[in-house]
């Protein structure tokens, strides 16, 4: 699960069936996520909770500029970026704690389903 920062979030409530998520610089992104063990993702809306389940098709290096081409020159710095397929969505969202830096959490997909 990621958090999904305010300038991203329409992009994520809209109905598409493909995405692209990108992480915050690579250097504050939590170690002990194992990158070969992830296969979905569900993006964070702050104040809604996750709702949406998505596959992980591609995770590679690349920056926030493939979003926003706009972005300034400081903030083109290497980040993590997840090409997702949309699967499924929980019938509500529901409210998580983020617990990586408040912007991520590892867990398996079974407990948020439960």
């Amino acid at each position: 699960m990621g958090l999904v920062k305010k300038d991203n979030q329409e992009y994520f409530l809209t109905e598409k069936p493909t995405k692209i998520y990108y992480t915050d610089s690579i250097r504050k992104f939590p170690s002990t996520i194992a990158l070969n063990k992830l296969y979905y993702f569900m993006p964070y809306i702050k104040g809604k909770g996750v709702r949406d389940i998505y596959l992980i098709k591609l995770l590679r290096l690349g920056s926030k500029t493939e979003v926003h081409p706009e972005t300034k020159k400081d903030l083109k710095a290497p980040r993590f970026v997840l090409e997702l397929e949309y699967l499924e969505s929980l019938p509500d969202y529901q409210m998580i704690t983020l617990r990586f830096q408040r912007a991520f959490t590892d867990t398996f997909l079974g407990r948020v389903m439960q």
